[in-house]
């Protein structure tokens, strides 16, 4: 586990370059408490400098150390390379390839040569022997560049669910590239965080959803390289410049449901079993998050498979108000017979964390349960450096409420267009845009639409939608359509799976709040290989009008207590709405509304849509928009208004 930065720029001074690294050290001082090592060298006009930062995880000795370098003939670290001319290959590498072992095995039989037992050396070997196709023989989740000087090439890779960041600056003669923005930030002279270099189709974005999607960020100039892309970047000896490519090494699979539920369940079960085990791998403890729900209790009674459940230790948070749910964390933590530690979640907790969330987060983030992710992350942190997760089970078989909405939509998509054109005029219009017959209106005249209009035009009446946010989301569906044959079920959760929920959103909320105090945090369900095994389930099987899950209970009624198995998704979140719509947060979010539209950080078409209805109403849907907001002007005081 590292944190990962590079940079290739023309015109820097020795000394301002160290100068730079040790500023760095101070902001995120936070997510490696172990060693750093950099590896510096000049190609013509250009300086390019490596630098990396450790949490120690597996293979504790030095030899592990980063950048490192590689040759198939000779291995060396950086101690042993000074001795040696040979430089082929060096990499800065971030997380774990969990199949790394079996990789290992067939490199060796085409005679390479191995002097760690990590998995980084083995990303340069399978570099040489499979070039930019390498990524695809790996598992699991990664940010990785590589240096190959012989080729004149630079190679970066983020894995293709997305779990681990990668943002970068790039012109035509420079390269910078980091974990997190605010490494990139201290490059002063690029004059990133001014309120003039905030991107507003980003803004547009975030106020739409509750995140900013690749390749967007918040700064007009600095990019996420996409989930399952790849960078190529290599230097044009001719003009001098740097070559830039960016292309997608990983196509959505197509959906191709199989009518075998026994084949079905046994490739479920070792799927678990294999993506559970390989996760364990370390050479420190490995424990675990146990909540009151389906997908963390199956983790665990998986992880018991490999190690004595009095050695395995778990933690929960819990929230004292009406959700308060402790009675069925009591009763999977004794079914289960583990370590258990645990804490309520409280109003002065969420205080202290507002404080600094936006250290930990360089964007604008909407998804609150963000303040008891960090919680638990440090209750974890406390007894273990890696943790598993039952994390994104919900995105991949179909749990949500959401998902049992767009199975409904699909009945409707189903109807004759004159049935559903009658029965729109004869629902009547309601004040109330959240009634059960608004609703109804409203799913009738969008299912009169194309599929892929769908999130461009529900609600349009009632929220306002910018075009880039439009066009981005009729594009995305369009393709998760074709890629599920047109089933509007599966498209809808294949959306919400690689581009709603996980690549930019909930993977995000995880690294930065697990990070924060240099917890890792694994989750099983985010193994690929489920992903391409949920192509293979029907959707009836997976969510109908009524049900969700449906399965996946139906696999796991043996393993979880019953109360468990049969409950319905409850959100894990303390009482926030009620806290941040308080009345001391309400009046500075109407202060601040006309501050940020006469600052051209919002537009006039935001400012209107929040005078005219977000902040004359009280519902559940305008209290969402109150709190973004509110969010935006925290991440805004703590990245724009502190730099000038």
């Amino acid at each position: 586990m590292c944190w990962i930065n590079w940079f290739i720029k023309t015109s820097i001074l020795e000394d301002d370059a160290k100068n730079l690294i040790k500023n760095m050290n101070k902001a995120i001082a936070h997510r490696w408490p172990d060693d750093e090592w950099f590896f510096v060298e000049k190609v013509d006009d250009r300086v390019i400098w490596l630098w990396q930062v450790r949490l120690s995880i597996v293979d504790l000795s030095p030899a592990w150390h980063q950048p490192m370098f590689y040759d198939k003939k000779i291995w060396a670290s950086n101690d042993i390379f000074l001795k040696h001319e040979v430089k082929d290959l060096i990499i800065l590498f971030n997380w774990e390839i969990y199949n790394f072992l079996d990789i290992k095995k067939e490199l060796e039989i085409k005679w390479y040569k191995f002097s760690t037992l990590s998995d980084t050396e083995i990303i340069l070997a399978s570099y040489l022997e499979y070039w930019e196709d390498c990524v695809n023989h790996f598992n699991w989740m990664w940010a990785f560049v590589i240096y190959d000087k012989n080729n004149s090439k630079l190679f970066c890779s983020r894995d293709r669910i997305g779990k681990k960041p990668f943002y970068y600056y790039f012109d035509s003669n420079n390269f910078v590239f980091s974990s997190e923005i605010k490494w990139i930030l201290e490059h002063k002279e690029l004059n990133i965080n001014t309120k003039e270099n905030i991107d507003n189709e980003a803004i547009d974005f975030y106020l739409t959803t509750w995140y900013i999607p690749s390749p967007w960020t918040i700064y007009k100039n600095v990019r996420k390289l996409e989930a399952r892309h790849n960078i190529s970047l290599k230097l044009d000896n001719i003009n001098n410049n740097l070559e830039f490519k960016n292309y997608c090494y990983y196509e959505i699979p197509k959906y191709a449901p199989i009518d075998d539920k026994k084949s079905l369940i046994e490739d479920w079960k070792y799927l678990l079993e294999d993506a559970t085990k390989i996760r364990m791998f370390a050479d420190v403890p490995v424990w675990a998050f146990l909540s009151w729900w389906l997908d963390s209790s199956t983790v665990v009674w998986e992880m018991i498979k490999f190690t004595k459940e009095e050695n395995l230790h778990t933690f929960s948070i819990w929230f004292e108000w009406k959700n308060d749910e402790s009675d069925y964390i009591y009763i999977v933590k004794d079914y289960f017979n583990t370590n258990h530690h645990h804490e309520y979640f409280k109003k002065e907790n969420f205080e202290e964390i507002l404080e600094n969330i936006y250290h930990y987060y360089d964007e604008p983030y909407w998804d609150y349960s963000n303040f008891p992710s960090i919680f638990v992350s440090r209750l974890a942190k406390q007894n273990v450096t890696v943790s598993l997760s039952g994390d994104w089970w919900d995105e991949i078989f179909g749990w949500y409420m959401m998902h049992q909405v767009w199975a409904q939509m699909s009945i409707l998509y189903k109807l004759p267009k004159f049935i559903k054109k009658f029965a729109y005029y004869i629902v009547p219009k309601t004040a109330d845009n959240l009634s059960i017959l608004s609703k109804i209106k409203e799913a009738l005249r969008v299912s009169m639409l194309p599929k892929q209009d769908f999130y461009a035009n529900i609600w349009w009446s009632s929220i306002y939608k910018p075009e880039v946010y439009k066009k981005w989301t009729i594009e995305k569906l369009k393709e998760v359509l074709d890629k599920s044959n047109w089933n509007f079920t599966q498209a809808m959760i294949d959306y919400d799976l690689f581009y709603n929920s996980l690549w930019d959103n909930f993977c995000v909320k995880v690294d930065r709040a697990s990070m924060s105090v240099a917890l890792e945090v694994r989750s099983p369900f985010l193994d690929y290989r489920f992903i391409e095994y949920s192509r293979k389930i029907p959707t009836k099987w997976k969510v109908t009008w009524k049900k969700t899950k449906i399965l996946m209970r139906e696999i796991i009624k043996d393993i979880v207590p019953g109360k468990i198995v049969h409950r319905w998704k409850q959100w894990f979140e303390p009482p926030l709405r009620d806290w941040i719509l308080e009345e001391k947060y309400t009046i500075e979010i109407e202060k601040w509304l006309k501050e940020l539209y006469e600052n051209w950080i919002i537009d006039i078409s935001w400012y209107n849509f929040y005078k005219e209805s977000v902040l004359k109403k009280n519902n559940i849907l305008f209290n969402v928009f109150k709190i973004k907001l509110f969010l935006l002007i925290k991440w805004y005081g703590r990245w724009i208004e502190s730099n000038t």
